[in-house]
């Protein structure tokens, strides 16, 4: 399965989350991500394999994804890796967000039952999904993150309610294609986030107008 924006992005997030401190740090701590929506599993492969380059301690991977297409396509992309890819990445998982969360009941499966993750990795999921997706996300991410972990969310995003030009176009096209899509403001998903326990800690501009977005799992005392 071809996912041409994301060869083209892979490059530029991997950079960004290596030089700017945003993937947690490079310690003797393994982390464990969960990718939502992870597409034909270019990223799976790609941030499996440079991450583990750039000396993080990335202990594993699980993509997920609503599409059979897509987890197939994923998991021939990682049979075919290399060996750090192929002893990280997990076989992927069915996963569809509602507003309660993942709408399968991946969470009551074996090891998965109480399983928690340092990082929550979304790339160009929110504003082709329905505001409900967002919401189960940010419900997820609040109840399976780690306290201190991280949520990365990369894609096109208006900012108090203003967005470029391009992104303005890109928006009229999306609620063409489908009503309940649209380039998000960011502004109110960061409130989603705090709703869920997370708060906004980096926001950096990326290629195309694109946007690289981090929301820490606070801690109980953190919150008061």
């Amino acid at each position: 399965m071809d996912a041409p924006a994301s060869e083209r992005n892979k490059v530029p997030i991997c950079e960004a989350l290596t030089a700017n401190g945003m993937f947690l740090s490079r310690s003797s701590n393994p982390i464990s991500v969960l990718e939502v929506a992870a597409g034909a599993g270019v990223h799976s492969v790609y941030m499996t394999e440079n991450l583990s380059k750039a000396g993080f301690n990335l202990e594993s991977w699980l993509p997920t994804d609503p599409d059979e297409l897509s987890r197939v396509s994923t998991d021939q992309r990682v049979s075919e890796g290399s060996e750090v890819v192929k002893s990280k990445v997990r076989p992927s998982l069915p996963l569809t967000l509602g507003p309660n969360g993942a709408n399968e009941g991946i969470w009551s499966e074996g090891d998965l039952r109480s399983a928690s993750f340092d990082v929550i990795y979304n790339v160009n999921m929110i504003h082709i999904s329905p505001w409900s997706a967002t919401a189960g996300l940010m419900k997820m991410a609040g109840e399976r993150l780690s306290v201190g972990g991280s949520l990365v969310i990369y894609g096109p995003f208006a900012v108090d309610g203003e967005m470029c030009e391009s992104n303005r176009k890109f928006d009229e096209s999306l609620r063409s294609r489908n009503t309940s899509w649209r380039v998000r403001n960011l502004e109110d998903v960061a409130s989603k986030a705090e709703a869920n326990g997370m708060k906004m800690v980096s926001k950096l501009e990326m290629p195309a107008n694109n946007l690289l977005v981090v929301f820490s799992k606070v801690g109980a005392e953190q919150e008061e």
